[in-house]
This record gives structure tokens, sequence and C-alpha cells, in this order.
């Protein structure tokens, strides 16, 4: 029996693919899945140290709005994730759309990156928004402290945004 099907004889006109099925320019399979993953453990993160809190996840990728709000005893904290695939500096280029917002808003921030050095895109935070933004390297429940004293010393400023 002989095989007439096109897409067998030549794959790149044989196959099309579905729009949901592209990746975002710029990312890589594996990057996503590393996001995915480390979105999914940073709420796991909030729900263990806020177990009252309301958390809100924006689902819609934008550069210009965080992942998470984690509204604590009437206070909101964004919450920004951050995947490197290697344990060099973090800069923050993907930021500033989000930190433009958020100036304009005025409300606080906490970035947190899986690995690396964050002093370049720190400063650029702290440029943007002064004390209402900090940055923390957090990479699973040993740094559960760092992420609960950054949130929590937001939570305490005078300004109240939900």
């Amino acid at each position: 029996m002989i095989d007439t099907s096109i897409g067998r004889w030549l794959p790149f006109l044989g196959r099309r693919r579905t729009p949901d099925s592209l990746r975002p320019r710029g990312t890589s399979s594996r990057v996503s899945r590393l996001a995915a993953q480390y979105d999914a453990d940073v709420d796991a993160a909030l729900q263990r140290l806020w177990p009252k809190a309301r958390i809100y996840h924006d689902r819609e990728f934008t550069r210009d709005r965080a992942d998470f709000l984690l509204v604590v005893r009437g206070r909101g904290v964004m919450i920004e994730t951050k995947v490197k695939s290697d344990p060099g500096l973090f800069r923050g280029s993907t930021l500033p759309p989000l930190l433009d917002r958020l100036q304009r808003d005025g409300r606080r921030l906490v970035v947190l990156v899986n690995q690396g050095d964050p002093t370049p895109a720190r400063d650029l935070i702290t440029t943007k928004l002064g004390d209402k933004g900090r940055i923390v390297v957090w990479s699973g429940p040993d740094h559960d402290t760092e992420l609960r004293q950054a949130v929590e010393s937001l939570l305490r400023q005078t300004t109240r945004h939900a």
C-alpha cells in the first residue's frame, strides 16, 4: 500500500500550527514551563504565609500588570514573578512598563526572581517606585522569611491601596 498522505511526505506543508500552539516571542517552552511552575510555587507560598489573604491572579499576559495582587488586612501589594534560566545578573529589562503604571497608580510592588543577582533591577525599581518597591530572590520555602519581610514592610506603609 502506498502512503499518499502529503503530511508524511512534506512535513512543512502537512502540519499547520494553530495560533494557540504558537509560543510568545522571546520565550522557549522550557522557560514557559519554569515560569508556570514558579507562579504555582509563589501562589502556594502566598497562601502559606498569609492564609487569610485574598490572592488575585492576572491570567492574561501583559507587561504592564503584575502577576498577582495580594490583599492582606485590607491593603494590597502587587507581586510580579520573573524566571531566569541562568544565575547571572537580573537587570529587569521587562519591568519598565509595569513600573511606569504602578508609579502613576501609587501602588506597592514586590518582584520575585527565582535566581541571580538582582542589584541592577533593584536600582531600577528604587528609581521608579522609591520605597514602594522591593525585589526578592525567592526559590522556595527556604526564602519565605525574605518574602514575608518584603511584603510586610510594604503593608506597614501608611498609604492605602487595594
